[in-house]
């Protein structure tokens, strides 16, 4: 028998038990206490701390980032209607601000609201797996960065480059697009090139074929000057002396330095040509050939003149685009050492240092490649109609612009043309020329050569270039060598004369007897001008105020050019007839006639009065890429009399070798370019030239286009030999 014995429980601690027990469940029902990353709310529901998520907030959220690629979302709130861009999910773990079913309506830089947006802030920017674990993005292949915000660079470039955002990449030009520090891409060091700079680029040559015939290589003829400046009064007193380095880029844009150069204007016998020759030849890895540089010197020592020691210097071994040389004339650091000979008047001496080319620049495709044969010409003016710029004969004819003389319009015309040309040689060049518009809807191809006069008559007496006058290449028939090059020319046919009118004048030491062969092109030049009337070129039936010519100012030396409108493709008025951008190529020249001939009802100058014509000092028929262009906040002389137009900037890729600092002078209305009030601007000319897919030659490239390249070194086709493949040999098979 079995007794059961009780103990008695104290009431007491029979309630305190129970609530324990009761405490105890209420924490249990919240799953995993929250993992200790969150607070049990209501509902047994946890409320996770921020950057961690899930039932139990065990699970860590990724780091986020704009995406890549994005997708809506859906019916996030099970509505079953139409989506909406309104928020829905407000005070989620993953968006505590709430998100959207479609795209967000974002909002650009002035605050308008733009529909259908994408490349919202997504985790891992869609771009990537979110390790929940640790909280860390696993990117996808070739994305990279803490929330795979990045494109990665292709192998890390090889080791032959850095990997820069695309804005680094897009250089002067403003990029800031919504992959602005996300895209990424190789830049490869000098001598490098592909995606991933694992290329090793070749040599560069001439193909031999090209200059087999009557065709020339335009390679890179560059000059440079070091004077006492201008305000020294001349010579003795603007001598300087002392040593400088010359810095040289290869077509690859490598620079290099040369040892130190004498110079003295005072003693010619130290430094000169071979000194700079020598110099370098001397650069490291043969980047300049031995005997390839062709180098002339000019200086005067005459009482009053300047006698700065200018320089010419063609560089036949290395073909293509090189940029500009540069000058250091700081060698020890912040002490000059190119400084003034201690002279009486040596205080107003300073060393001054130049750079340009004049006419000839190196190249890789000829885009004047088609001769036109059987048409040799020479240059020919009309010495007898202007002496020096000024009108030598009474204008006659109705209009008063003709004269006994030919120069029927000084509009666009130098006072030169095309020579020495016979009926059968008129017939043959106009129909090289062609079409020099590139579009002949405009129903102005004329005669059975089907070709363009590139101007267009006034009146029965008047004549003035279209806004697509040709552009042409002549090349000496007696060139010494195969790098002599070829001068471009603008020019336009006047038909009351039967004449090629040049719009470029030469330089002063043409020959009036030289002869040329004439090249054509494909491509198109079209005047710049505000087409305010949009019918898309200058019209003969409306007024020069109502399709103003966009114009130039700058100074001689000078790559930068303020114009008179704002012609950016990104921020111009849609008037502008073509806009310009980066990249762009354009004729610079020297039309400083336009001064007078701007708007063909203003009065005929006097008989003696200048008409502007060009020095012919700098041969300006030279093509410029551009490099930047951008406008910038007026100035204090931007609209004063004793200023100019200086907001609307160009910077051309080398600097020009003529001034173009004359400015109008007109303030009233209907002046200049239509412009009104008191802001004046240049008067020089500006030409698009865009060269056609057809008709080029692409005469300097790799291996000189008769090899292939093979990890650096050329493999040179049968028939053609020498490290560049430029040369053609019988026994090269």
């Amino acid at each position: 028998q079995t007794s059961l014995r009780y103990r008695r429980v104290d009431p007491t601690m029979r309630s305190v038990a129970v609530f324990l027990a009761l405490v105890a469940g209420a924490n249990a029902e919240c799953p995993n206490a929250c993992s200790g990353n969150g607070a049990c709310s209501a509902y047994d529901m946890c409320t996770c701390y921020r950057n961690f998520q899930g039932a139990d907030c065990s699970q860590r959220t990724c780091p986020f980032g704009i995406a890549h690629v994005d997708s809506p979302k859906g019916d996030l709130d099970m509505s079953a209607d139409s989506l909406t861009t309104g928020t829905v999910i407000s005070g989620s773990a993953v968006y505590p601000f709430g998100t959207e079913e479609l795209f967000p309506s974002m909002k650009d830089s002035d605050g308008d609201v733009l529909d259908e947006t994408a490349h919202y802030y997504m985790e891992c920017s869609n771009k990537g797996l979110c390790d929940r674990k640790e909280g860390q993005c696993e990117c996808f292949d070739g994305y990279e960065g803490s929330s795979c915000q990045r494109a990665s660079c292709p192998e890390g470039c090889s080791g032959h480059g850095t990997c820069e955002h695309i804005e680094t990449l897009a250089g002067d030009v403003t990029y800031a697009l919504w992959d602005t520090g996300m895209t990424m891409g190789c830049k490869c060091d000098p001598g490098y090139s592909g995606a991933d700079c694992s290329g090793k680029d070749c040599k560069y040559g001439i193909d031999p074929a090209y200059v087999d015939d009557d065709a020339t290589a335009r390679v890179s003829e560059q000059f440079y000057e070091i004077s006492g400046g201008s305000s020294a009064g001349g010579f003795p007193d603007d001598a300087v002396a002392g040593t400088y380095a010359i810095k040289f880029y290869d077509v690859f844009g490598e620079d290099y330095v040369t040892a130190p150069i004498t110079i003295s204007t005072v003693d010619t016998s130290a430094g000169g040509c071979s000194d700079v020759v020598a110099a370098l030849e001397g650069l490291p890895n043969t980047v300049i050939p031995t005997g390839s540089v062709y180098c002339s010197q000019s200086q005067a020592q005459t009482a009053g003149v300047s006698s700065g020691q200018t320089y010419s210097l063609t560089f036949t071994g290395n073909p293509g685009y090189l940029k500009p040389l540069t000058l250091d004339t700081y060698l020890d650091g912040a002490r000059e050492t190119v400084a003034p000979v201690d002279t009486a008047d040596s205080s107003t001496a300073k060393t001054t240092v130049v750079t340009y080319q004049e006419g000839i620049s190196g190249e890789f495709v000829d885009y004047f490649a088609a001769k036109c044969t059987g048409v040799v010409a020479t240059i020919a003016a009309d010495s007898d109609g202007y002496s020096g710029g000024t009108w030598t004969t009474t204008p006659s004819g109705s209009t008063g612009y003709a004269d006994a003389n030919g120069l029927y319009s000084y509009e666009m015309n130098s006072g030169y043309y095309l020579g020495s040309l016979d009926a059968p040689q008129e017939a043959l060049l106009k129909k090289c020329l062609g079409d020099s518009d590139g579009n002949d809807s405009y129903g102005n191809n004329v005669e059975v050569y089907d070709w363009d006069y590139g101007s267009y008559k006034i009146d029965a007496f008047v004549e003035t270039p279209s806004s697509h006058p040709h552009a042409i290449k002549l090349v000496s028939t007696v060139a010494k060598d195969d790098f002599t090059g070829g001068l471009y020319y603008l020019t336009w046919y006047q038909s009351t004369l039967n004449r090629f009118v040049l719009i470029n004048a030469p330089v002063t030491t043409t020959s009036s007897t030289a002869s040329y062969y004439v090249y054509t092109t494909d491509g198109v030049v079209e005047r710049v001008i505000v087409d305010t009337v949009s019918k898309g070129q200058i019209l003969k039936s409306e007024k020069v105020t109502a399709q103003p010519p966009v114009t130039a100012y700058f100074t001689q030396y000078s790559n930068v050019m303020y114009t008179s409108y704002d012609v950016a493709c990104e921020t111009a008025h849609s008037a502008i007839e073509p806009c310009l951008d980066k990249g762009d190529m354009l004729f610079v020249v020297d039309t400083k006639n336009l001064l007078y001939s701007q708007n063909v009802s203003a009065p005929v100058p006097a008989s003696t009065a200048a008409i502007g014509l060009a020095t012919g000092a700098a041969d300006s028929g030279d093509l410029y890429t551009i490099s930047k262009i951008y406008k910038a906040d007026p100035t204090a002389d931007t609209f004063t009399v004793d200023g100019h137009e200086d907001r609307f900037r160009i910077v051309l890729d080398k600097n020009i070798p003529f001034a173009g600092t004359t400015t109008t002078t007109s303030t009233a209305s209907g002046e200049f370019g239509a412009r009104h009030g008191l802001t004046k601007v240049g008067v020089v000319g500006l030409f698009k030239f865009t060269p056609a897919t057809t008709g080029n030659y692409e005469f300097v490239s790799q291996c000189s286009g008769r090899g292939s390249c093979v990890d650096g070194a050329c493999e040179c086709f049968k028939g053609y030999t020498k490290d560049d493949c430029g040369t053609q040999s019988a026994y090269a098979v």
